[in-house]
């Protein structure tokens, strides 16, 4: 099927409209950024702070050397679960106190890394040669620990996959709004939520989205215009169609008295059983575009026009 621009889809009338949309759908392959996020891991690393190089300073000690430079640096024992890539969920609750439970021959004790108890120092020297960060500090690595840091957060990114398949289309805009952005001077966000609008955007919404949580927004300062988007790839039946269908198209009601435009993006072969719903939402939604449409430019296309408006 020939491709049409923005405008010529638009114009359509909506058997037409549908027909369009339903014979351009697509599968959502795999985004780039799927196989390790670097942002992440990036950030995650930066959580480490100058100490990690001071580490450096092990590499081809022994262990009584490495024995007392932590009971000499008890501070730097803080590193030890960012180094085994121990995240704040596999730690006693509340997590935040960071108390992690080990399992030990003589028993279970618990190490403190949030406020690191420099009277049971033993039971960290313990944990870290038990664990083998011993070994790699000492003799695993040769030349950074910085660098072993670096690979642990993009392992632990990497393990990461299972849940971003879940999550393609959110990977797939936030890819889409950091182009668009760059290209047209917006901010832009992935997972937005009301809050984040009022303070950051300095706009209002509607109180019936206060505890709405969008996929992506784009805000044009200059104008005062902000694009909020949400994105679904049914690639099998489910009832949420029709709930996310319904929902949607009350937010068009809401947004149609603003100055924030509405964008659904949705594709997938989980429409095939329910294309009259389908239909609804196509004609009760402004603006719902397809994975073929995104790559044809249409939202490109369409920001540019609202914005010579």
């Amino acid at each position: 099927m020939k491709n049409i621009t923005l405008q010529s889809y638009l114009a359509l009338n909506d058997e037409e409209k549908f027909d369009y949309f339903f014979k351009t759908r697509q599968n959502l392959a795999l985004p780039a950024n799927y196989w390790i996020n670097f942002e992440t891991v990036r950030n995650n690393s930066e959580k480490y702070g100058p100490d990690i190089f001071t580490l450096d300073y092990l590499i081809g000690k022994n262990d009584s050397e490495l024995d007392y430079f932590f009971r000499s640096r008890p501070n730097l024992l803080k590193l030890v679960p960012q180094l085994l890539g121990i995240r704040d969920n596999k730690f006693e609750k509340p997590n935040s106190e960071k108390i992690l439970k080990v399992e030990g021959l003589e028993g279970e004790y618990l190490l403190n890394f949030k406020t690191i108890d420099e009277k049971n120092i033993d039971f960290y020297l313990k944990f870290i040669r038990e664990s083998g960060l011993g070994w790699l500090l000492l003799k695993g690595t040769s030349k950074s620990i910085k660098d072993y840091s670096t690979g642990v957060e993009a392992g632990m990114d990497s393990n990461g996959r299972k849940n971003r398949s879940g999550q393609r289309g959110e990977l797939f805009i936030e890819t889409l709004l950091k182009e668009l952005a760059n290209k047209y001077h917006f901010e832009w966000k992935g997972q937005t939520n009301y809050t984040h609008i009022e303070k950051v955007y300095n706009t209002k919404l509607d109180v019936r989205l206060e505890n709405v949580r969008f996929d992506g927004s784009l805000y044009d300062r200059h104008n005062g215009k902000l694009y909020l988007f949400e994105i679904n790839n049914f690639s099998s039946q489910g009832s949420k169609l029709k709930a996310s269908g319904g929902e949607f198209s009350l937010r068009q009601q809401i947004f149609n008295k603003s100055n924030c435009e509405f964008i659904y993006i949705t594709d997938g072969q989980g429409w095939d059983s329910d294309a009259s719903h389908l239909k609804a939402i196509l004609r009760s939604i402004k603006y719902v575009f397809n994975f073929n449409m995104i790559q044809e430019g249409y939202i490109d296309e369409l920001i540019s026009k609202i914005s010579n408006t």
